[in-house]
């Protein structure tokens, strides 16, 4: 369910060179998420086995000037055309999705993220998911050149 339906989305598409189960791939990988968003500083208490939904696991990021940390899990997991996380944080809970649909030999990717303040923080909602969207706005370029370079 989300909570606070009305706020404001960050919406971004592209066009990747590769399959859908090329990007896929990429997206799932937690060991390599490091290589295209550089404000993961740290991933760690990985539930074990294979990536899958229900996947969980705690993130430390650079968010602006602070340092975030979260607990992540996968919510949707149905490869190679969705993949939906969900974010739990002390102040905040959220959720992204990438959307992947083949396209000229190449992959459309839509990214989606919402996010909105608990307690008192919900009142800097809006802010946080402008602050999110400046910070995001090339998740889909830094991935393109992950996937485009293997």
């Amino acid at each position: 369910m989300v909570p606070y339906r009305g706020f404001m989305s960050f919406t971004r598409t592209a066009v990747i060179r590769a399959s859908p189960d090329r990007v896929f791939s990429v997206l799932s990988d937690l060991g390599r998420s490091q290589q295209w968003m550089p404000a993961i500083e740290k991933i760690e208490n990985v539930t074990p086995g294979p990536f899958r939904q229900g996947t969980s696991w705690q993130e430390t990021r650079k968010a602006g000037k602070r340092t975030m940390q979260s607990t992540l899990s996968v919510a949707v997991f149905n490869p190679p055309t969705r993949l939906g996380l969900h974010v739990e944080g002390k102040v905040m809970t959220g959720d992204v999705s990438f959307t992947l649909a083949p396209k000229a030999g190449s992959t459309e990717v839509t990214y989606e993220a919402q996010m909105w303040g608990k307690g008192l923080m919900r009142l800097m909602t809006g802010t946080m998911n402008r602050m999110m969207a400046e910070e995001d706005n090339d998740i889909l370029d830094r991935l393109r050149s992950q996937v485009e370079r293997a």
